[in-house]
């Protein structure tokens, strides 16, 4: 399931448009995510961009 919310955050003059996703994982996946934001001191969320961000170089 994916939802699309639209939100809006000023950064200085740059408008940056955010968009929801809403994902189902197993349990155990959610925890190793969990322990390496602990770990990293770092949001899940920033966790999943920079992965992301990662993709980028693959395609």
């Amino acid at each position: 399931m994916t939802q699309f919310t639209h939100n809006s955050t000023h950064s200085g003059t740059r408008t940056m448009s955010l968009k929801q996703l809403n994902v189902k994982i197993p349990e155990q996946e959610l925890r190793i995510l969990e322990a390496f934001a602990e770990k990293t001191e770092r949001t899940k969320t920033d966790i999943i961009r920079e992965f992301i961000r990662a993709l980028q170089a693959k395609i």
